[in-house]
């Protein structure tokens, strides 16, 4: 069955108010199974854009999620958009008490069936979802481009894909970057950026001339996410990208032995990080190039296909078609 759907304003009270949307299906039940949605990191709003780049990812989430029957939640993070709060200054565990009181007030919605929640997570979200459900357990949990990763070794990864795909580069630009050893500069200049923020109590710092958070970098570097990974007993179901260039796959690979309950990982074909599927090389150097040619296409079909598949297993009890939801 494909549902119709309603869209509800929210305002959710954690430390802050934060600003939210809920999708409803349209049918004739009281209640609903429900998924928190939990974004990654950046200034994008609930639907997952920003100015000139509408990638729109959590919207249609949302909306083919609530197409198999699901109550969704989706919310600008403190600091950004119609939220309350400072970007600047929150850290990782503003960042999940906030998550944390999205999935209570989920939860306490009359559209919603409490037993049958979900925590949902995308990138920095995967990294989150893990303390989020130690302080408030799901029925279910979600890991999307990440999950199992010090962030320190996956901003480290990023930086040598990067140095990487510079190293490669041909012609006069190549020449000239070899040549000025770029990236064995760029290498010194991370690791003593990142011994001043882990040696600082500063929340924030000027970096190049800008104001930079560095109590959220801070806090993810220390976050011993196995801890909490541990603790996880409900089903756990984790997707990766093929042509994901921000996080490695060891990231998503390493929740299947951490996590206490049963586990599944799937490797979707030419999905990029930003869940949209790219046939050619990706150039880890410049990604967003790439990401802009993207931000009119669906989800994958083989994403969307594991998720209904997932979800008709552990809610429903059966098999759902995805190919029968409505919109992307």
């Amino acid at each position: 069955m494909s549902y119709k759907i309603k869209e509800e304003n929210a305002v959710i009270q954690s430390e802050v108010k934060l600003s939210g949307t809920l999708t409803i299906p349209i049918g004739t039940k009281e209640v609903y199974p429900a998924v928190l949605i939990i974004p990654g990191s950046g200034g994008s709003d609930r639907d997952g854009n920003v100015p000139k780049f509408k990638m729109g990812i959590y919207k249609d989430l949302a909306e083919f999620l609530t197409g198999l029957g699901f109550v969704t939640l989706r919310y600008d993070k403190r600091g950004t958009h119609q939220s309350e709060g400072d970007a600047y200054t929150r850290g990782f565990r503003d960042l999940a008490n906030d998550a944390t009181a999205a999935l209570r007030f989920l939860k306490q919605h009359p559209k919603v069936n409490e037993n049958q929640t979900i925590i949902l997570g995308h990138s920095e979200g995967a990294q989150l979802s893990p303390a989020v459900y130690v302080q408030e357990p799901s029925v279910g949990v979600i890991l999307l481009c990440g999950g199992a990763m010090p962030m320190q070794e996956i901003i480290n990864w990023q930086r040598q894909q990067a140095y990487d795909a510079l190293n490669q580069l041909g012609g006069f630009k190549g020449w000239l970057i070899r040549t000025l050893h770029a990236t064995e500069k760029a290498k010194k200049t991370n690791a003593k950026f990142d011994r001043k923020v882990l040696n600082s109590t500063a929340e924030t710092m000027r970096v190049f001339g800008k104001k930079f958070p560095a109590k959220w970098l801070r806090e993810f570097y220390q976050y011993d996410v196995f801890t909490d990974l541990r603790q996880i007993t409900c089903p756990v179901l984790v997707i990766a990208g093929e042509k994901d260039c921000q996080v490695p796959l060891a990231a998503c690979e390493q929740v299947i032995p951490s996590v206490s309950g049963e586990a599944e990982f799937h490797v979707i074909k030419d999905m990029t990080h930003i869940l949209k599927s790219w046939t050619g090389i990706m150039d880890a150097s410049n990604p967003l190039k790439i990401y802009k040619q993207l931000l009119e296409e669906p989800l994958p079909e083989e994403f969307r296909n594991c998720l209904s598949a997932w979800l008709g297993d552990h809610i429903f009890g059966k098999d759902i078609d995805s190919k029968q939801i409505v919109g992307k």
